[in-house]
């Protein structure tokens, strides 16, 4: 095991200064079999959605816990990297009552800049993240490094058109800022600012007991989030990613013939931290 800790997701105190006129270029780097591992840890404030509350809803915090295994299985002829991630759900304060699984895994595929190439084999995420397009979901939540060279205080901005079932393609947006260079326990490190949206529009069927038949059910996830990403330039790999997230789950769907609008509310706090070799 050359290192331990995740690339994706879908991320210290800093010691040391920075020279503004230092440039660097920002790449993930795997060699084929490199394993990584990541703890993510997350709490927050759920407000659900309650007809019998007297306000309409009722609210409750929440913690999640989950160690993230990531393989790299291959490198492409075109230089990608194909990764297997298993993600280990430790506990989950945010879905009390249901059954999750305790370990789901899929694959992705991106090019050394972070663009997501594919993902496959999400079947088994579905019941911890929801029925969602998680190739948009990782497009719009992962970052993409320019081509160029950086220095401190570059930015990029990078946009996903995101395909509605039921409505207008949405462009999102997320701005990324080369904020400082330092040194983390004698390792280089770029300090990455970001925030940005994600869209993710989902239509299902569902039974219709008034008629016998079916409706369609509408679900839309808009997510405004913003953190930092501490990027171990050297060596191509994130140590830490902390981020704060205000996400917004709006169901709609028709009741005895009127549309009705129920909005779940998640303000999030959360960390993924890579675990050193050794320390595991």
């Amino acid at each position: 095991m050359r290192r331990a800790v995740p690339a994706l997701l879908a991320v210290v105190a800093a010691c040391g200064g920075s020279d503004e006129r230092e440039s660097v270029r920002l790449r993930f780097a795997y060699v084929e079999g490199d394993t990584l591992t990541y703890v993510y840890q997350a709490s927050g404030q759920a407000r659900l959605p309650d007809t019998t509350a007297p306000q309409g809803y009722v609210e409750r915090s929440y913690e999640r816990e989950v160690t993230v295994h990531e393989v790299a299985t291959e490198i492409t002829p075109r230089g990608h990297y194909v990764l297997s991630l298993v993600y280990r759900l430790e506990s989950d304060g945010l879905a009390p009552g249901e059954h999750l699984p305790d370990q789901i895994s899929f694959q992705v595929e991106i090019t050394p800049q972070g663009r997501v190439v594919s993902v496959s084999g999400v079947e088994t995420m579905k019941p911890l993240f929801g029925d969602i397009d998680f190739q948009s979901y990782f497009e719009q939540s992962q970052p993409v490094f320019p081509e160029r060279s950086l220095k401190v205080g570059d930015s990029w901005t990078q946009e996903v058109r995101v395909v509605s079932p039921r409505a207008e393609p949405v462009t999102t947006s997320s701005t990324y800022v080369l904020e400082s260079l330092v040194e983390e326990a004698g390792v280089p490190v770029a300090i990455i600012a970001f925030e940005g949206d994600i869209y993710l529009p989902v239509s299902k069927t569902a039974p219709d007991s008034t008629t016998e038949g079916s409706t369609t059910i509408v679900v839309e996830e808009r997510i405004r989030v913003n953190g930092r990403i501490h990027f171990a330039h050297e060596a191509g790999v994130m140590r830490r990613l902390d981020m704060s997230s205000d996400a917004t789950f709006s169901r709609l769907s028709v009741d005895a013939g009127e549309p009705v609008r129920r909005d779940v509310v998640l303000r999030e706090r959360s960390s993924m931290q890579l675990v050193e070799p050794g320390a595991e």
